[in-house]
Protein backbone atom coordinates (compact mmCIF):
# COMPACT_ATOMS: atom_id res chain seq x y z
CA UNK A 1 0.00 0.00 0.00
CA UNK A 2 1.32 3.40 -1.00
CA UNK A 3 2.18 5.73 1.86
CA UNK A 4 -0.22 8.72 2.02
CA UNK A 5 1.24 12.02 0.92
CA UNK A 6 2.51 14.08 3.86
CA UNK A 7 1.05 17.61 3.93
CA UNK A 8 3.50 20.39 3.14
CA UNK A 9 3.01 23.82 4.73
CA UNK A 10 4.40 27.26 3.95
CA UNK A 11 3.34 30.27 6.05
CA UNK A 12 0.73 28.08 7.67
CA UNK A 13 -0.94 27.20 4.34
CA UNK A 14 -0.94 23.70 2.88
CA UNK A 15 0.64 23.46 -0.57
CA UNK A 16 -1.40 21.59 -3.20
CA UNK A 17 0.02 18.80 -5.29
CA UNK A 18 2.64 19.70 -7.91
CA UNK A 19 3.55 23.00 -6.21
CA UNK A 20 6.97 23.29 -4.57
CA UNK A 21 9.15 26.03 -3.15
CA UNK A 22 11.96 27.41 -5.27
CA UNK A 23 15.04 25.11 -5.33
CA UNK A 24 17.26 28.18 -5.14
CA UNK A 25 15.50 29.27 -1.90
CA UNK A 26 14.44 32.61 -3.39
CA UNK A 27 11.64 34.31 -1.49
CA UNK A 28 8.20 34.24 -3.16
CA UNK A 29 9.45 32.05 -6.04
CA UNK A 30 7.69 28.77 -6.77
CA UNK A 31 8.04 25.70 -8.98
CA UNK A 32 5.07 23.94 -10.56
CA UNK A 33 5.48 20.51 -12.10
CA UNK A 34 3.64 20.16 -15.41
CA UNK A 35 1.96 16.89 -16.52
CA UNK A 36 4.86 16.10 -18.85
CA UNK A 37 7.37 16.37 -16.00
CA UNK A 38 8.77 19.78 -16.92
CA UNK A 39 8.68 22.58 -14.36
CA UNK A 40 7.48 26.16 -14.43
CA UNK A 41 9.09 28.73 -12.11
CA UNK A 42 7.05 31.80 -11.25
CA UNK A 43 6.86 34.62 -8.69
CA UNK A 44 3.99 35.36 -6.31
CA UNK A 45 2.83 35.39 -2.72
CA UNK A 46 2.04 32.11 -0.99
CA UNK A 47 -1.71 32.58 -1.31
CA UNK A 48 -1.46 33.55 -5.00
CA UNK A 49 0.84 30.61 -5.78
CA UNK A 50 -1.59 28.21 -4.13
CA UNK A 51 -4.50 29.69 -6.11
CA UNK A 52 -2.66 29.33 -9.41
CA UNK A 53 -1.53 25.81 -8.59
CA UNK A 54 -5.07 24.72 -7.67
CA UNK A 55 -6.37 26.19 -10.91
CA UNK A 56 -3.67 24.36 -12.87
CA UNK A 57 -4.52 21.13 -11.04
CA UNK A 58 -8.14 21.53 -12.04
CA UNK A 59 -7.02 21.99 -15.62
CA UNK A 60 -5.28 18.62 -15.40
CA UNK A 61 -8.69 16.99 -15.10
CA UNK A 62 -9.50 18.41 -18.52
CA UNK A 63 -6.53 16.68 -20.12
CA UNK A 64 -7.11 13.53 -22.14
CA UNK A 65 -4.58 10.74 -22.49
CA UNK A 66 -4.16 9.91 -26.17
CA UNK A 67 -1.94 7.07 -27.41
CA UNK A 68 1.08 8.03 -29.50
CA UNK A 69 3.43 5.86 -31.50
CA UNK A 70 5.97 5.49 -28.73
CA UNK A 71 4.53 6.94 -25.55
CA UNK A 72 1.46 8.45 -23.94
CA UNK A 73 1.15 12.20 -24.40
CA UNK A 74 -0.98 14.68 -22.41
CA UNK A 75 -3.03 17.11 -24.53
CA UNK A 76 -5.29 19.83 -23.12
CA UNK A 77 -8.81 20.72 -24.16
CA UNK A 78 -7.73 23.93 -25.76
CA UNK A 79 -10.49 26.46 -26.21
CA UNK A 80 -12.77 25.04 -23.52
CA UNK A 81 -14.77 27.38 -21.29
CA UNK A 82 -12.19 27.20 -18.50
CA UNK A 83 -9.46 27.86 -21.04
CA UNK A 84 -11.29 30.97 -22.23
CA UNK A 85 -11.81 31.95 -18.59
CA UNK A 86 -8.02 32.15 -18.22
CA UNK A 87 -7.89 34.35 -21.33
CA UNK A 88 -10.58 36.62 -19.86
CA UNK A 89 -8.64 36.99 -16.59
CA UNK A 90 -5.47 37.95 -18.48
CA UNK A 91 -7.43 40.37 -20.69
CA UNK A 92 -9.08 42.05 -17.70
CA UNK A 93 -5.83 42.42 -15.78
CA UNK A 94 -4.13 43.89 -18.86
CA UNK A 95 -6.88 46.31 -19.89
CA UNK A 96 -8.31 47.08 -16.46
CA UNK A 97 -5.31 47.11 -14.08
CA UNK A 98 -7.30 48.86 -11.34
CA UNK A 99 -9.80 46.03 -11.39
CA UNK A 100 -7.03 43.54 -10.63
CA UNK A 101 -6.02 45.43 -7.50
CA UNK A 102 -9.51 45.45 -5.98
CA UNK A 103 -9.87 42.97 -3.14
CA UNK A 104 -13.03 41.48 -4.65
CA UNK A 105 -11.28 40.61 -7.93
CA UNK A 106 -10.27 37.16 -6.68
CA UNK A 107 -13.86 36.49 -5.63
CA UNK A 108 -15.19 37.63 -9.01
CA UNK A 109 -12.79 35.26 -10.75
CA UNK A 110 -14.01 32.45 -8.55
CA UNK A 111 -17.65 33.13 -9.51
CA UNK A 112 -16.84 32.72 -13.20
CA UNK A 113 -14.62 29.73 -12.59
CA UNK A 114 -17.35 28.04 -10.56
CA UNK A 115 -19.90 28.51 -13.35
CA UNK A 116 -17.52 26.93 -15.86
CA UNK A 117 -16.95 23.97 -13.57
CA UNK A 118 -20.62 23.43 -12.72
CA UNK A 119 -21.52 23.56 -16.41
CA UNK A 120 -18.97 20.71 -16.81
CA UNK A 121 -16.65 22.91 -18.87
CA UNK A 122 -18.24 22.77 -22.32
CA UNK A 123 -16.71 24.28 -25.41
CA UNK A 124 -17.91 27.90 -25.83
CA UNK A 125 -19.68 27.15 -29.11
CA UNK A 126 -21.73 24.51 -27.27
CA UNK A 127 -23.02 27.02 -24.71
CA UNK A 128 -26.77 27.62 -25.07
CA UNK A 129 -29.26 29.82 -23.28
CA UNK A 130 -31.00 26.73 -21.91
CA UNK A 131 -27.78 25.50 -20.30
CA UNK A 132 -27.07 28.87 -18.74
CA UNK A 133 -30.64 29.35 -17.56
CA UNK A 134 -30.88 25.91 -15.93
CA UNK A 135 -27.63 26.57 -14.06
CA UNK A 136 -28.65 30.12 -13.08
CA UNK A 137 -32.01 29.05 -11.68
CA UNK A 138 -30.32 26.40 -9.54
CA UNK A 139 -28.46 29.15 -7.65
CA UNK A 140 -29.75 30.87 -4.52
CA UNK A 141 -30.44 34.58 -4.25
CA UNK A 142 -27.14 35.71 -2.75
CA UNK A 143 -24.85 33.81 -5.22
CA UNK A 144 -26.92 35.24 -8.07
CA UNK A 145 -26.66 38.80 -6.79
CA UNK A 146 -22.94 38.61 -6.03
CA UNK A 147 -21.84 36.92 -9.27
CA UNK A 148 -23.97 38.65 -11.89
CA UNK A 149 -21.55 41.49 -12.71
CA UNK A 150 -18.58 39.14 -13.16
CA UNK A 151 -20.60 36.71 -15.29
CA UNK A 152 -21.86 39.57 -17.46
CA UNK A 153 -18.29 40.72 -18.08
CA UNK A 154 -17.15 37.19 -18.96
CA UNK A 155 -19.99 36.57 -21.44
CA UNK A 156 -19.42 40.00 -23.00
CA UNK A 157 -15.81 39.03 -23.59
CA UNK A 158 -16.80 35.74 -25.23
CA UNK A 159 -19.40 37.46 -27.42
CA UNK A 160 -16.89 40.04 -28.62
CA UNK A 161 -14.54 37.19 -29.49
CA UNK A 162 -17.33 35.44 -31.40
CA UNK A 163 -16.90 32.33 -29.25
CA UNK A 164 -20.56 31.79 -28.25
CA UNK A 165 -22.59 31.85 -31.49
CA UNK A 166 -25.61 30.18 -29.85
CA UNK A 167 -26.00 33.10 -27.41
CA UNK A 168 -27.67 35.94 -29.32
CA UNK A 169 -27.71 38.17 -26.21
CA UNK A 170 -25.97 38.37 -22.87
CA UNK A 171 -28.31 36.62 -20.40
CA UNK A 172 -26.69 38.42 -17.45
CA UNK A 173 -27.70 41.89 -18.66
CA UNK A 174 -29.56 44.09 -16.18
CA UNK A 175 -31.18 46.42 -18.72
CA UNK A 176 -34.87 45.97 -19.50
CA UNK A 177 -34.17 46.87 -23.14
CA UNK A 178 -32.77 43.39 -23.82
CA UNK A 179 -33.73 39.87 -22.69
CA UNK A 180 -32.17 38.81 -19.41
CA UNK A 181 -32.24 36.10 -16.79
CA UNK A 182 -34.59 36.88 -13.92
CA UNK A 183 -32.90 36.70 -10.50
CA UNK A 184 -34.51 35.16 -7.46
CA UNK A 185 -36.47 37.34 -5.08
CA UNK A 186 -34.64 38.36 -1.93
CA UNK A 187 -35.68 35.92 0.82
CA UNK A 188 -37.51 37.25 3.82
CA UNK A 189 -35.34 38.09 6.80
CA UNK A 190 -35.61 35.37 9.45
CA UNK A 191 -32.89 36.58 11.81
CA UNK A 192 -34.33 38.44 14.78
CA UNK A 193 -33.15 41.86 15.92
CA UNK A 194 -30.95 42.36 18.93
CA UNK A 195 -32.30 44.46 21.78
CA UNK A 196 -30.10 46.54 24.04
CA UNK A 197 -30.97 44.27 26.95
CA UNK A 198 -29.92 41.22 24.94
CA UNK A 199 -26.70 43.02 23.97
CA UNK A 200 -25.63 43.45 27.58
CA UNK A 201 -26.61 39.89 28.47
CA UNK A 202 -24.38 38.57 25.69
CA UNK A 203 -21.66 41.05 26.66
CA UNK A 204 -21.67 39.76 30.25
CA UNK A 205 -21.70 36.13 29.09
CA UNK A 206 -18.68 36.84 26.87
CA UNK A 207 -16.78 38.07 29.94
CA UNK A 208 -17.66 34.92 31.87
CA UNK A 209 -16.39 32.80 28.96
CA UNK A 210 -13.12 34.75 28.84
CA UNK A 211 -13.93 36.34 25.46
CA UNK A 212 -12.49 39.77 26.22
CA UNK A 213 -11.78 40.38 22.53
CA UNK A 214 -15.43 39.74 21.72
CA UNK A 215 -16.50 42.30 24.34
CA UNK A 216 -14.20 44.91 22.76
CA UNK A 217 -15.53 44.03 19.30
CA UNK A 218 -19.14 44.43 20.48
CA UNK A 219 -18.34 47.81 22.07
CA UNK A 220 -16.60 49.04 18.93
CA UNK A 221 -19.44 47.97 16.65
CA UNK A 222 -22.07 49.52 18.91
CA UNK A 223 -20.25 52.87 19.14
CA UNK A 224 -19.18 53.10 15.48
CA UNK A 225 -21.57 50.83 13.47
CA UNK A 226 -18.49 49.01 12.12
CA UNK A 227 -19.01 45.72 10.33
CA UNK A 228 -17.42 42.54 11.59
CA UNK A 229 -14.62 42.72 9.02
CA UNK A 230 -13.81 46.34 9.83
CA UNK A 231 -13.70 45.60 13.55
CA UNK A 232 -11.38 42.61 13.08
CA UNK A 233 -9.04 44.56 10.75
CA UNK A 234 -8.81 47.64 12.99
CA UNK A 235 -5.12 48.12 13.86
CA UNK A 236 -3.84 50.01 16.87
CA UNK A 237 -0.67 50.99 15.00
CA UNK A 238 -2.38 52.16 11.82
CA UNK A 239 -5.97 53.28 12.36
CA UNK A 240 -5.90 54.51 15.96
CA UNK A 241 -4.47 57.99 16.59
CA UNK A 242 -4.17 60.24 19.62
CA UNK A 243 -7.36 61.99 18.52
CA UNK A 244 -9.50 58.96 17.67
CA UNK A 245 -9.96 56.37 14.92
CA UNK A 246 -9.41 56.85 11.17
CA UNK A 247 -10.69 53.88 9.17
CA UNK A 248 -11.75 53.16 5.61
CA UNK A 249 -14.87 51.01 5.18
CA UNK A 250 -13.61 47.74 3.71
CA UNK A 251 -16.82 46.91 1.85
CA UNK A 252 -16.78 50.35 0.25
CA UNK A 253 -13.11 49.94 -0.71
CA UNK A 254 -13.81 46.55 -2.31
CA UNK A 255 -16.78 47.83 -4.29
CA UNK A 256 -15.65 51.32 -5.29
CA UNK A 257 -11.87 51.17 -5.08
CA UNK A 258 -9.61 53.08 -2.73
CA UNK A 259 -10.05 56.40 -4.53
CA UNK A 260 -13.87 56.58 -4.26
CA UNK A 261 -14.36 54.59 -1.07
CA UNK A 262 -15.82 55.91 2.20
CA UNK A 263 -13.31 56.90 4.89
CA UNK A 264 -14.59 57.73 8.37
CA UNK A 265 -13.11 59.45 11.43
CA UNK A 266 -14.34 59.03 15.00
CA UNK A 267 -12.80 61.61 17.32
CA UNK A 268 -12.70 61.13 21.06
CA UNK A 269 -14.26 64.57 21.50
CA UNK A 270 -17.50 63.47 19.85
CA UNK A 271 -17.25 59.80 20.89
CA UNK A 272 -15.78 59.82 24.43
CA UNK A 273 -16.71 56.18 25.04
CA UNK A 274 -14.28 55.08 22.35
CA UNK A 275 -11.23 56.14 24.34
CA UNK A 276 -12.05 53.67 27.10
CA UNK A 277 -12.62 50.85 24.59
CA UNK A 278 -9.31 51.56 22.84
CA UNK A 279 -7.49 51.59 26.18
CA UNK A 280 -8.96 48.16 26.92
CA UNK A 281 -7.83 47.00 23.49
CA UNK A 282 -4.27 48.20 24.19
CA UNK A 283 -4.19 46.33 27.50
CA UNK A 284 -5.43 43.18 25.77
CA UNK A 285 -2.79 43.65 23.08
CA UNK A 286 -0.02 43.59 25.71
CA UNK A 287 -1.42 40.36 27.12
CA UNK A 288 -1.54 38.84 23.64
CA UNK A 289 2.13 39.35 22.70
CA UNK A 290 1.65 42.94 21.48
CA UNK A 291 -0.86 42.02 18.81
CA UNK A 292 -1.32 45.17 16.66
CA UNK A 293 -5.04 44.47 16.12
CA UNK A 294 -7.61 46.05 18.41
CA UNK A 295 -9.48 42.76 18.69
CA UNK A 296 -7.23 39.89 19.75
CA UNK A 297 -7.21 36.64 21.68
CA UNK A 298 -4.67 34.02 22.65
CA UNK A 299 -5.24 30.66 20.93
CA UNK A 300 -4.27 27.43 22.63
CA UNK A 301 -1.76 26.67 19.88
CA UNK A 302 0.27 29.14 17.86
CA UNK A 303 -0.64 28.98 14.16
CA UNK A 304 1.24 30.99 11.50
CA UNK A 305 -0.85 33.36 9.43
CA UNK A 306 -1.11 33.44 5.64
CA UNK A 307 -0.02 37.09 5.46
CA UNK A 308 3.17 38.37 7.00
CA UNK A 309 1.48 41.42 8.58
CA UNK A 310 -1.06 39.29 10.45
CA UNK A 311 -0.32 38.47 14.06
CA UNK A 312 -1.01 34.96 15.31
CA UNK A 313 -3.20 36.40 18.11
CA UNK A 314 -5.48 38.29 15.74
CA UNK A 315 -9.16 37.41 16.24
CA UNK A 316 -10.39 36.48 12.78
CA UNK A 317 -13.98 37.24 11.65
CA UNK A 318 -15.10 33.60 11.56
CA UNK A 319 -13.87 32.93 15.09
CA UNK A 320 -15.45 36.18 16.29
CA UNK A 321 -18.82 35.00 14.97
CA UNK A 322 -18.40 31.64 16.68
CA UNK A 323 -17.53 33.31 19.98
CA UNK A 324 -20.60 35.53 19.66
CA UNK A 325 -22.81 32.48 19.12
CA UNK A 326 -21.28 30.77 22.17
CA UNK A 327 -21.91 33.84 24.34
CA UNK A 328 -25.41 34.32 22.94
CA UNK A 329 -26.41 30.74 23.69
CA UNK A 330 -24.72 30.88 27.12
CA UNK A 331 -26.86 33.95 27.89
CA UNK A 332 -29.92 32.03 26.60
CA UNK A 333 -30.88 34.83 24.21
CA UNK A 334 -33.70 33.78 21.87
CA UNK A 335 -33.27 30.12 22.75
CA UNK A 336 -36.86 29.51 21.69
CA UNK A 337 -35.93 30.24 18.06
CA UNK A 338 -34.05 28.01 15.63
CA UNK A 339 -30.34 28.74 15.29
CA UNK A 340 -30.78 30.43 11.90
CA UNK A 341 -33.23 32.97 13.38
CA UNK A 342 -31.15 33.99 16.40
CA UNK A 343 -29.22 37.29 16.30
CA UNK A 344 -25.65 37.24 14.97
CA UNK A 345 -22.81 39.70 15.49
CA UNK A 346 -24.04 41.76 12.52
CA UNK A 347 -27.15 42.66 14.52
CA UNK A 348 -24.95 44.78 16.81
CA UNK A 349 -24.49 47.11 13.83
CA UNK A 350 -28.25 47.23 13.25
CA UNK A 351 -28.81 47.95 16.94
CA UNK A 352 -26.31 50.82 16.74
CA UNK A 353 -28.19 52.28 13.76
CA UNK A 354 -31.47 52.01 15.66
CA UNK A 355 -30.02 53.79 18.70
CA UNK A 356 -28.67 56.56 16.46
CA UNK A 357 -32.17 57.05 15.05
CA UNK A 358 -33.62 57.23 18.56
CA UNK A 359 -30.94 59.83 19.37
CA UNK A 360 -32.49 62.11 16.77
CA UNK A 361 -30.29 61.46 13.71
CA UNK A 362 -31.84 61.14 10.26
CA UNK A 363 -31.68 57.99 8.08
CA UNK A 364 -29.50 59.94 5.63
CA UNK A 365 -26.93 60.67 8.35
CA UNK A 366 -26.96 57.05 9.50
CA UNK A 367 -26.63 55.81 5.90
CA UNK A 368 -23.51 57.97 5.46
CA UNK A 369 -21.60 56.41 8.36
CA UNK A 370 -22.86 52.95 7.37
CA UNK A 371 -21.40 53.59 3.86
CA UNK A 372 -24.74 52.85 2.25
CA UNK A 373 -25.32 54.39 -1.18
CA UNK A 374 -29.05 54.70 -0.49
CA UNK A 375 -30.75 55.71 2.75
CA UNK A 376 -33.59 53.36 1.82
CA UNK A 377 -31.25 50.41 2.45
CA UNK A 378 -30.52 51.72 5.93
CA UNK A 379 -34.20 52.32 6.64
CA UNK A 380 -35.32 48.91 5.39
CA UNK A 381 -32.58 46.54 6.51
CA UNK A 382 -31.09 48.26 9.57
CA UNK A 383 -33.64 50.56 11.17
CA UNK A 384 -36.76 48.49 10.60
CA UNK A 385 -37.89 45.63 12.81
CA UNK A 386 -36.62 46.87 16.17
CA UNK A 387 -39.89 48.15 17.59
CA UNK A 388 -43.28 49.19 16.27
CA UNK A 389 -43.85 52.91 15.97
CA UNK A 390 -47.42 54.07 16.66
CA UNK A 391 -48.76 57.33 15.28
CA UNK A 392 -51.05 59.33 17.48
CA UNK A 393 -54.51 59.59 15.89
CA UNK A 394 -55.55 63.20 16.27
CA UNK A 395 -58.98 63.10 14.61
CA UNK A 396 -62.21 61.75 16.06
CA UNK A 397 -65.93 61.69 15.40
CA UNK A 398 -68.01 64.39 16.96
CA UNK A 399 -69.85 62.73 19.88
CA UNK A 400 -73.02 64.65 18.92
CA UNK A 401 -73.19 62.70 15.69
CA UNK A 402 -73.18 59.44 17.62
CA UNK A 403 -76.22 60.31 19.71
CA UNK A 404 -79.37 58.35 19.00
CA UNK A 405 -82.18 60.41 17.59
Amino acid sequence: MARPRKPRYVDGLELPENLYTDPKKRANYWRYIRPDGSSLTFHGTTAEAIRQAKQANRQRDLYERQPATTDTVWTARAGSLLDRYSDWVAWMELNHPKQATVARWSQKRRYVERMCEQLKNPMPHELTLTMVRDWWESQDYHPQRNSRAALRSFINYLMLEGSVPKLTFNPFNTSDEAPKLIPRQRPEKVRQRLTLQDFWRIHDAAGELGYTGLQIAMDLSLLTTMRRGDVCSLRLDKHVTDAGIDKGVEKSINQRGEERATYLRWSYNHHPGLRQVINQARQLSLQNYRCPFAVSYQPKKRQPRAKQDEHWCRLMPARLSNQFKDARDAAEVRQDLPSSARPTFHEVRALASHLLKKSGHSPEEIAEICAHTDAEITEKFYLGGHEREYKEVGISIDPKLLMRK
